[in-house]
């Protein structure tokens, strides 16, 4: 697949995370921002991790973009809806967790007050776990 279908990929994902569509059904934009969140998150975890494999990954998944992926599902993460919030908070422990790609500049891709995130969300989901 060409760095510029992924790129054009994940920018409908990213859009998708701006669906607030409403009809007969309900809240049906809520259905579109969580398959959103998980095609982002899944999308950073196969490019991370065969990042060694693309001669240019950041032309795949520049920096900027997995930063308004992480940004975006972080604001689902203070939705309305108690299933969007469950949905975001899974994945945005899930990005985490998840190995720098294999790039010579990898720290472009670490997010931003991760370690204090990972105390946070990682304790209090550990915690949800054990009780």
């Amino acid at each position: 697949m060409s760095s510029g279908l992924v790129y054009e990929l994940f920018d409908v994902l990213l859009d998708g995370l701006e669906d607030y569509t409403l009809d007969e059904r309900g809240d049906v934009g809520s259905w579109v921002r969580m398959a959103c969140i998980r095609g982002l998150t899944n999308f950073a975890e196969l490019l991370f991790s065969n990042a060694a494999a693309l001669p240019n990954f950041s032309e795949y998944l520049p920096a900027a973009k997995y930063h308004a992926a992480v940004s975006g599902i972080l604001r689902q993460g203070v939705e309305r809806l108690d299933n969007v919030r469950q949905i975001a908070g899974e994945h945005i422990a899930r990005l985490l967790v998840l190995p720098l790609p294999d790039t010579a500049d990898s720290s472009q891709w670490r997010i931003e007050g991760e370690i204090l995130m990972k105390d946070l969300l990682l304790t209090y989901v550990f915690y949800c776990y054990e009780s």
